[in-house]
């Protein structure tokens, strides 16, 4: 007799998944790949730069709301800072999805 089929893992959304390369990214001091998730934008500041450190830890992500342009992403990241909630906006253009824009608020 054959051992059960483990369970299929659920497909993980790629606009959440930019999201946490961007904030590891970040955490691991890599500006590179953190402008690389901004679609390669250099005009664009690394706001999250304030708050995250290398002992950040993100808790939770989440898509807010989705439309026909995109979503919107919210992250729960606790630093050695303090708790923080990060939005960011997810637009997919030619070269799949990026993020267009970001911020974050103290909780």
């Amino acid at each position: 007799m054959k051992p059960p089929l483990a369970p299929k893992p659920a497909p993980v959304d790629p606009n959440i998944a930019l999201v946490r390369r961007y904030l590891t990214s970040l955490i691991a001091g890599d500006e590179s790949g953190a402008y690389a998730a901004l679609g390669g934008d250099r005009s664009q500041s690394l706001k999250e730069e304030a708050f995250l450190d290398k002992d950040a830890r993100i808790t939770s992500l989440r898509v807010s709301r989705s439309d026909a342009s995109g979503v919107t992403i919210e992250a729960d990241v606790v630093s050695g800072r303090g708790t923080y909630v990060a939005t960011f906006r997810v637009t997919n253009g030619p070269g799949g999805p990026t993020i267009t824009q970001h911020d974050y608020i103290k909780v």
